[in-house]
């Protein structure tokens, strides 16, 4: 006997039968005109649209020789529409207290009157030159009367009960009409004060970009300057160097002066406060500025492949020192290299919002954990993405505050706001970040024992090399033409800085003076160029403002000079422009972008590094084009 299960033979049941719907229904007579009546008004969306329809269906209802729609207005009756065999008193007023239409208002009741002359409720001078005989009128709304509706007979006769019971019925259904209409103007209104709002906000934010705009580059450029002056008195106090004496601007050289010896202990303690002071308010900026940035909607994600692993490992070495400073020990555990759960080892994903998200937590994780605690930074594999998560020893936060870290401002350690340890901004930027990138910041916490924030960064496995690599020096790419002088010898040490704020461009050039480079200033693209063609050594780097005087900006700057000289320039582009597509334009021409305001240390490295890539290879790596953050 076989083992399977028999196939069914007998036919499927036929479904239960389902009860037949109620056959549609056909309303005729008075009930018919009052069906159709309530459907009528229910696509009403105003009150004339209202009237239209009720004078029509009760002069039908009521087989009246006319109606009238009366509004209360105030005081006042306002006979606003009518439809009869000759005219009443249409778009006139006249008081509650002398017209019939008045006093069903006030007394909340029909009037039935058969008549006119009989009754001493009517204004008979009025009604003489109407056919008006006889009448039924009844109040639209019997709690709190907002109306009237009239019916008016040629002849004197007495209406009957159906009737006046029909007028009845069509004034309560004008009652929820009229109810409707104002719910509907009211929330017409609404949207009409939501949609400029929104407009107004739309407004706001365009006024806001304008603003970024212009503060993100006019206000850094004082603070630069700052910066830099900051810099060289630091190193006079420190060394007791003389300070550099600059020659006239543009196309000056700097040399340095004799040493005269500033630094006693005042001195130098004004100078440290000078440089706190000038910190914060550098960092209150940079902070104020990415917010408002975020806020207004002008960064967009640029995805991106990048090797992750490198990213992190890189933001660790760089914190690392701050994190010894703090007295907290910084490790960093990477995933496993090969088996089911090995590194995926490209992500996708805007490199740049990624690397300030990840940085601000890793701020964070330090600030907020004492002497002695541990940072522990991680990745690991989660299907096709990585997660990156940051474990701290910190204080920890309690379950009602995980969401309100993320908010503005908020401290949860520090309410006598204590600028040393931040403002409070960090992780608000960090969720508009991750909202940029799809993505979301999630953290978990127990107080007194630390905390853990998680990013999941989706990636891609590393796709096989095809042919030769493809070479990023696009300045190699500009036609050569026979009408260029010949090359020229160069100088490594010498650095051509092009700045157009003469404040700015002075400390710049006396400050690289200082670190032993020998140094030629421009003010803008047209002097740079004139400035090159009239060199005798060529400068080995060119350091510029994004923003110049003149047809080039900076990027495209150094590419018109590289291409003058016929050889690669390596270039360094320093801008308060936070705009991300200024990364990708300094980027795809092999050329370094540092944000001002930055700190003169971070420019010495960039300068350091790009003298070095020349002495090792004449030429900028792949992996050296990018972004520094100051």
């Amino acid at each position: 006997m076989s083992s399977e299960a028999p196939a069914w033979s007998a036919p499927i049941p036929p479904a239960p039968s389902v009860p037949a719907p109620f056959p549609p229904v056909t309303f005729t007579g008075p009930v018919g005109d009052l069906v159709d009546l309530v459907q009528a008004l229910s696509f009403c969306r105003d009150v004339p649209s209202v009237m239209a329809v009720v004078r029509m269906a009760a002069r039908v209802l009521s087989g009246a020789d006319g109606v009238t729609f009366v509004l209360r207005d105030g005081e006042l009756c306002h006979y606003a529409d009518e439809d009869a065999i000759g005219p009443l008193w249409k778009g006139r007023r006249f008081p509650l207290s002398t017209c019939i239409s008045g006093w069903v208002m006030l007394n909340r009741q029909p009037a039935v009157i058969p008549d006119i002359y009989q009754d001493d409720r009517i204004p008979h001078d009025a009604y003489r030159p109407t056919f008006v005989k006889s009448l039924v009128m009844v109040p639209v709304r019997t709690d709190e009367p907002v109306a009237a509706i009239g019916a008016y007979w040629a002849t004197v006769r007495m209406p009957k009960a159906e009737e006046v019971a029909l007028l009845q019925a069509v004034a309560h259904s004008t009652a929820v009409a009229l109810t409707n209409v104002q719910l509907y103007e009211s929330l017409r209104a609404a949207v009409a004060e939501s949609q400029a709002r929104a407009e107004e906000a739309e407004r706001a934010n365009r006024a806001k970009s304008v603003f970024l705009a212009a503060i993100s580059h006019d206000l850094r450029q004082p603070l630069q300057t700052m910066r830099l002056y900051h810099n060289m008195l630091s190193e006079r106090a420190a060394n007791g160097r003389a300070a550099v004496a600059p020659a006239a601007a543009g196309g000056a050289v700097f040399r340095p002066a004799s040493a005269n010896g500033l630094a006693n202990a005042l001195d130098r303690k004004l100078i440290a406060g000078m440089g706190e002071a000038l910190s914060a308010g550098e960092e209150l900026l940079r902070a104020l500025l990415d917010v408002s940035v975020l806020d207004a909607g002008t960064v967009t994600a640029n995805p991106q492949r990048f090797g992750l692993e490198a990213m992190v490992a890189g933001l660790v070495s760089a914190v690392r020192g701050d994190a010894e400073k703090a007295g907290v020990e910084i490790r960093l555990r990477a995933a496993a290299k090969a088996g089911p759960q090995a590194a995926l080892e490209e992500a996708d994903t805007d490199p740049v919002l990624l690397k300030c998200i990840l940085r601000n937590l890793l701020t964070n994780a330090i600030r907020y954990t004492g002497r002695g605690g541990r940072v522990l930074v991680s990745t690991r594999r989660r299907g096709r993405s990585m997660l990156v998560q940051v474990w701290d020893t910190g204080v920890g936060i309690s379950a009602d505050q995980l969401d309100t870290v993320f908010e503005d401002f908020v401290q949860l350690s520090n309410p006598e706001r204590d600028r040393t340890k931040g403002l409070g901004l960090g992780l608000g930027i960090v969720r508009r970040m991750a909202r940029l990138l799809g993505t979301t910041v999630t953290v978990r916490s127990v107080p007194g024992r630390g905390s853990v924030f998680s990013v999941l960064v989706p990636c891609v496995p590393t796709a096989p090399a095809v042919g030769a690599p493809a070479t990023r020096d696009s300045l190699r790419a500009f036609p050569r033409d026979g009408q260029r002088p010949a090359q020229r010898e160069s100088d490594p040490r010498t650095i051509l800085a092009v700045e157009d704020d003469a404040l700015q461009r002075m400390a710049l050039g006396a400050i690289i003076e200082s670190w032993g480079y020998r140094v030629i200033t421009a003010a803008g693209s047209d002097d740079a160029l004139a400035a090159m063609r009239d060199a005798v050594r060529l400068p080995g780097l060119v350091i510029s403002d994004f923003r110049l005087p003149g047809p080039l900006n900076g990027v495209q700057l150094v590419a018109r000079l590289g291409n003058e000289v016929r050889r690669h320039l390596p270039g360094i582009i320093v801008t308060g422009d936070t705009d991300p597509a200024r990364i990708q334009e300094a980027s795809a021409t092999g050329c370094v972008l540092i944000h001002k305001p930055y700190l003169p240390e971070v420019l010495r490295a960039a300068i350091e590094e790009a003298m070095r890539g020349e002495d090792e290879g004449g030429g900028r790596r792949d992996d050296q084009a990018g972004a520094l953050d100051a």
